[in-house]
């Protein structure tokens, strides 16, 4: 689905007006139609977007599939995909974790991710542990 597809879908479920977003973000109408009838040469930029999904008051799971219909990706892919970058002669961990993930089957995924979310949890905790003995 395109991405102006996507906002008009949010925007009428929202049960907003294309002028009534517009307003609300100080966009100027004209340039959100055009947004949402995907007649725009170049993809929004990730802070228009941002704007867009605030003043529809969109999940987090809605802003994202915002960003994906634009080609974009959220701040925290993109902060790995720069951590990943910075020293492409040096293989970067989480490089080799997505390049090996995208080959694992959606359960697997969510298994390993669980797994991960767990190990982050202890150690936050082990932190905070020695944050109190300081």
């Amino acid at each position: 689905m395109t991405f102006g597809k996507t906002l008009q879908k949010f925007r009428r479920y929202k049960e907003m007006s294309q002028r009534d977003v517009a307003r609300k973000i100080n966009m100027d109408f004209s340039y959100f139609s055009k947004l949402e009838n995907d007649r725009f040469d170049s993809k929004p930029t990730h802070e228009t977007i941002e704007k867009i999904a605030q003043a529809l008051n969109c999940t987090e799971e809605e802003k994202n599939e915002l960003l994906s219909a634009a080609g974009r990706i959220n701040e925290e892919v993109e902060h790995v995909a720069r951590l990943v970058n910075e020293n492409p002669e040096k293989s970067h961990p989480l490089g080799k974790l997505f390049r090996a993930a995208i080959h694992l089957s959606p359960e697997r995924l969510k298994e390993l991710a669980s797994a991960v979310e767990d190990e982050a949890q202890k150690i936050q905790v082990k932190k905070s542990g020695e944050n109190k003995n300081d």
